[in-house]
């Protein structure tokens, strides 16, 4: 098989090519956009994993969430169908369970035409993915600073998160797999507010304070929305999981702390 990889170069991406790379299956980087994909980057294709697409950052305009994640997504699987592509990987977001964002609902819109295609196809929804990127160093630099690290109510609150590494092993083993006309998540166990801070403040030798913070002033003060997202997660009841053995969070968090100071 041959498979077409769109959003190489991404932060998930990057390690999707890894492992295909690791796994030695024969692969292809999405050289051109996705508006701009003809026949000839399909050629021989008989697997794609979708993977690219817009994500929310400072300067993006309103409009690029649909062009891109929607209407991007609609004309690959044009593509694809022309070119009689066997399978497609849709890489969306435990986040669309929350549909408020543009990006959530330009995610939603890509789910859809990928479920009214004629390949086989996959729509995996991984949690928000962590590692060795500028995201986590700025987040280890800022922990090292502070003395008090506040968590909602008792620090019970559910931290859906999946170690970038074992992200991309899922979505390849799914690539890889028979199975078809599913919608899953990818997320690693649960882990708590409350012990996530604590396995950060070991791996990077931080010295804080964990406090609890009163659900009534975060409430005030952040809106019924975003408790209801802080205390019932990404999970929409009912939704099946891939099953994969996670790396554990501290063994995680010590591979990404390594990885980004020693850069």
């Amino acid at each position: 098989m041959t498979v077409l990889l769109t959003g190489s170069t991404g932060f998930l991406g990057t390690w999707i090519a890894k492992d295909l790379e690791s796994r030695k299956v024969q692969w292809r980087a999405l050289k051109v956009r996705l508006h701009q994909l003809g026949p000839a980057e399909l050629e021989g294709v008989s697997t794609v994993i979708h993977c690219a697409g817009q994500t929310p950052r400072s300067g993006i305009r309103d409009e690029a969430f649909f062009e891109i994640n929607a209407m991007g997504t609609r004309h690959l699987l044009e593509q694809c169908e022309r070119a009689r592509v066997k399978r497609l990987i849709y890489v969306s977001s435990m986040g669309v369970k929350f549909p408020s964002s543009l990006y959530a609902q330009s995610k939603l819109a890509a789910e859809e035409s990928v479920k009214r295609c004629g390949l086989e196809w996959l729509i995996l929804r991984p949690a928000h993915a962590y590692g060795p990127n500028e995201e986590l160093l700025h987040l280890f630099r800022k922990l090292r600073r502070k003395r008090i690290v506040s968590v909602l109510g008792f620090g019970r609150s559910p931290m859906h998160i999946i170690y970038v590494k074992d992200c991309a092993a899922a979505i390849v083993d799914a690539a890889l797999s028979s199975r078809s006309g599913e919608i899953l998540n990818i997320i690693a166990p649960d882990v708590s507010e409350l012990e996530y801070y604590r396995v950060l403040r070991k791996v990077i030798g931080a010295k804080y304070l964990i406090v609890p913070r009163s659900l009534r002033w975060a409430r005030k003060r952040k809106g019924n929305r975003w408790i209801e997202l802080q205390t019932t997660g990404l999970r929409i009841p009912g939704m099946p999981d891939w099953e994969f053995v996670a790396t554990p969070l501290n063994v995680a968090m010590k591979e990404s702390y390594l990885a980004v100071e020693s850069t």
